[in-house]
């Protein structure tokens, strides 16, 4: 979608990408507290969308009150995604094996990496690595120090929050350890900046990352999140 396209406008409060290896699917995410959108505005978003060819539109992981407004406008669920958090009440591990810091160069070697540890829907394109380091004020990406690239992570920080935005360990390397030091270097990062808690969601059948995470000291939080979808033949 080109830079100027009307959609792309901040001042519409989303931002819309479309996936590069599917014209016909777009991610939508709010730019703005939900109660700042308004109805008419978001379908007329929606027709232009459906004129220029897409056919399903999925929204980001929306939290149980920010819902409402999608469910009303004709989205359906996609997929409930559970959410977990750490407020670095318990000792932080020490990573084991020596990451550093992700280039711009290795980009093409961390989209493989997603590609394989990834189911289709979930998988980053470029436009969607480039989304989640833009997500916060501040990001740390992080990759293993030794060749060939095997992990990454995407870590943010908006103010006293931070969010492990992306973990992925291609699977000849998962359970290496290297899932492990890439956790502990995030929390040990959001800890050193004043991070009241760090948080992260992952499916609800991906039981390796939970049980990752709840042995690193994060815990499911009360409310989890929601994925939800709009086709154009509804």
């Amino acid at each position: 979608m080109p830079s100027d396209h009307p959609l792309n406008r901040s001042a519409f409060g989303v931002r819309v990408r479309i996936r590069e290896d599917n014209r016909s699917v777009a991610h939508v995410t709010p730019l703005t507290p939900i109660a700042n959108l308004s109805r008419d505005p978001f379908l007329g978003y929606l027709g232009t969308l459906q004129q220029s060819g897409v056919q399903q539109v999925f929204t980001s992981a929306l939290r149980a009150k920010d819902q409402r407004f999608f469910y009303e406008l004709g989205f359906t669920l996609h997929e409930e995604l559970l959410l977990l958090g750490h407020n670095f009440a318990t000792p932080l591990s020490t990573p084991l094996q020596p990451t550093r810091r992700g280039r711009r160069s290795d980009r093409s070697a961390i989209l493989h990496i997603d590609e394989s540890a990834f189911p289709e829907f979930w998988r980053f394109d470029q436009s969607a690595l480039s989304e989640a380091i833009k997500a916060t004020p501040k990001t740390r990406i992080r990759v293993n120090a030794q060749y060939p690239l095997a992990g990454f992570a995407i870590t943010g920080r908006s103010g006293r929050l931070g969010f492990l935005q992306r973990l992925a360990v291609h699977p000849q390397h998962q359970r290496s350890g290297l899932g492990r030091s890439l956790v502990a270097d995030a929390l040990l990062w959001s800890k050193r900046r004043f991070v009241r808690e760090l948080l992260v969601n992952t499916q609800m059948e991906n039981v390796g990352a939970r049980e990752l995470y709840e042995s690193m000291g994060f815990s499911k939080k009360s409310a989890g999140l929601a994925v939800l979808q709009w086709s154009a033949d509804t």
